[in-house]
């Protein structure tokens, strides 16, 4: 199918973001920093309309690699893929082995490096994730395909889309023979879907020794979008001990689990504090396995977003509080807590950044709204860790992530998203 790409006259579609762990709602605007102001590059914009049917094809591949998080077959080939396409981009590349696990759940695959040496400058990190949340055989109910403005497939913005954007954009850096940065690096992780357990120190060097990042999840469709914080993802594990006994003859000999893990629900239950703020639920239990038995153990599993990585550590102290109070005599209630993927707010630097963004889309006729916070975690909070400025969202507006047949891209965004990123790498890395 012919794709025409037209760079003015875009429009934006509207429709519902998606509720995915990525970068998938634009909330409440909140109010915008002061905008660094951008003259509009129309060489560089015709470039970036140029690439586009580029940057399609190879969303096509990235999107016919099927890369599920644990998919060691799918990740290889990913991997050589993109150790390749960095290559013929002139740079350096190293593989990384992921380590770590989470909840059982080992990474796999190899974390890819590129490296890009300038003629001086600032030197920028750009960061996005192979894996996606589809298990093999997705792609064969959901193939890629392009529905007028819509390219659909498994992953494609989350966070294929991202990928996507880095590699073109560098295209469009190498046709202007811009290297006035110190170095370039390019992360491709394989483990964002489940917390990047395996990525995530590897992520904190890296960002550490860059003076900014650029972290390429996907934006909303409607509007498209920025965010000054993404939520923390952690887990609440509780495990209740009781005493056994016949249901039916003594069951008064017994100290009911089941009993106590649902007093326990009861009582931390109110800890959720609402849409914006300290998100708290339990989502998974298990008690007994025979009806006449008095169940001698239960556990239950909650799931944590939260704003800060210090509303996380209130939680912690008040599920402490709660358990230390077991409802049933004769049981006890152990809690592990796991912070998982903390919180990430963009700081001072950071708005910077983001004042920078707002300026460039402002020279192309299209505002940049900011988001206060969203609900999901990205791994923008493991980069701010370094204490250097990270900007999230610089992927290809999408909608529908982790719904498998409706996952999509906006295909007309792709020139200015292309745009946008060259512009902030050229921009940020002169910057003085």
């Amino acid at each position: 199918m012919r794709i025409t790409f037209s760079v003015l006259g875009m429009v934006l579609i509207t429709a519902c973001s998606g509720d995915n762990a990525g970068t998938s709602a634009v909330t409440a605007a909140a109010p915008p920093p002061a905008v660094i102001a951008s003259e509009r590059d129309d060489a560089l914009l015709a470039a970036a309309a140029a690439e586009a049917p580029a940057t399609l094809a190879t969303l096509e591949r990235l999107v016919n690699i099927e890369t599920g998080t644990e998919d060691e077959t799918g990740m290889a080939a990913m991997s050589s893929l993109l150790e390749q396409e960095l290559q013929l981009r002139g740079f350096s590349v190293i593989r990384y082995p992921t380590t770590g696990a989470r909840a059982g759940r080992a990474s796999v695959g190899e974390n890819i490096v590129g490296r890009l040496q300038g003629r001086g400058g600032r030197h920028l990190l750009l960061m996005a994730h192979m894996d996606t949340v589809y298990a093999r055989g997705s792609l064969a109910s959901a193939p890629f395909r392009v529905d007028g403005n819509r390219a659909y497939g498994p992953g494609i913005a989350d966070a294929k889309s991202g990928i996507a954007v880095i590699l073109h954009s560098i295209t469009l850096l190498r046709q202007r023979n811009f290297t006035d940065f110190g170095t370039l690096t390019v992360l491709f992780n394989t483990d964002e879907e489940q917390g990047s357990s395996g990525s995530s120190a590897l992520i904190e060097r890296l960002a550490g020794e860059s003076d900014a990042i650029f972290s390429f999840e996907p934006t909303g469709t409607s509007p498209e979008g920025l965010t000054y914080g993404t939520s923390g993802i952690g887990s609440v594990i509780a495990t209740v001990t009781g005493r056994s006994a016949h249901a039916g003859v003594a069951p008064e000999l017994g100290a009911n689990a089941l009993v106590a893990a649902a007093d326990f629900v009861r009582r931390t239950v109110d800890l959720d504090q609402g849409p914006g703020k300290l998100r708290f639920n339990w989502t998974i239990a298990r008690a007994g396995a025979v009806r006449n038995i008095v169940p001698d153990s239960a556990t239950l599993e909650a799931d944590v977003r939260y704003p800060t990585n210090e509303s996380f550590n209130a939680l912690v102290a008040e599920i402490a509080r709660a358990a230390s109070q077991p409802a049933v005599e004769g049981t006890k209630i152990d809690v592990v807590t796991d912070p998982g993927r903390p919180a990430f707010a963009a700081d001072e630097a950071s708005q910077v950044l983001i004042a920078g963004a707002i300026g460039i889309y402002n020279s192309l006729g299209h505002e940049l709204p900011v988001a206060p916070i969203i609900g999901g975690g990205t791994d923008a909070a493991f980069a701010a860790r370094s204490g250097k400025p990270v900007i999230e969202a610089l992927g290809l507006p999408g909608y529908g992530y982790h719904t498998n047949d409706d996952e999509y891209v906006l295909v007309d965004a792709i020139p200015r998203r292309l745009y946008l990123a060259a512009r902030m790498i050229m921009d940020v890395a002169q910057r003085r």
